[in-house]
């Protein structure tokens, strides 16, 4: 009779790398999520400068506060820019698509506070979203390389 001989578990215990590892996968969806939520409010503001500039009979020019309609379109299309390029640089988790992020965010929410009178309930998503896309890059910051 022989003696039974001790070996290792087949399946390894997790140690600090996988923790790790579940730690990232969890930090990646937030990021994701900041990243797709530029993408999509870079994407309208585009398609919204586009629209100013191209079909100015969709808009009252009159009912702007100041300047002009032409103005506003080519200051959409600048700001959905950005956006997009930010969102690209969140993605792809580099350090300063972490810093322009948080710059973006907190324009943006400055911005929707002004327009919560004309556009109460897009004004309202558009803070939360915004405020998530500032926590997510500030709180999920280790996933970010530079």
């Amino acid at each position: 009779m022989t003696t039974p001989v001790h070996t290792k578990p087949l399946t390894p215990r997790p140690g600090a790398q996988a923790a790790r590892d579940a730690e990232l996968e969890h930090t990646s969806g937030w990021i994701r999520f900041a990243g797709l939520y530029l993408i999509i409010a870079g994407g309208l503001n585009l398609l919204w400068g586009i629209s100013a500039l191209a079909k100015k009979e969709h808009f009252i020019d009159g009912g702007l506060v100041f300047s002009g309609l032409q103005t506003w379109g080519w200051l959409a299309l600048i700001v959905g820019a950005v956006q997009v390029l930010t969102a690209f640089l969140v993605l792809t988790q580099n350090a300063i698509g972490m810093i322009m992020a948080i710059v973006v965010s907190m324009c943006a929410i400055f911005a929707n506070f002004l327009m919560f009178g004309a556009y109460p309930g897009w004004a309202a998503i558009a803070l939360v979203c915004n405020g998530l896309v500032l926590w997510a890059v500030t709180v999920h910051s280790e996933g970010f390389e530079s």
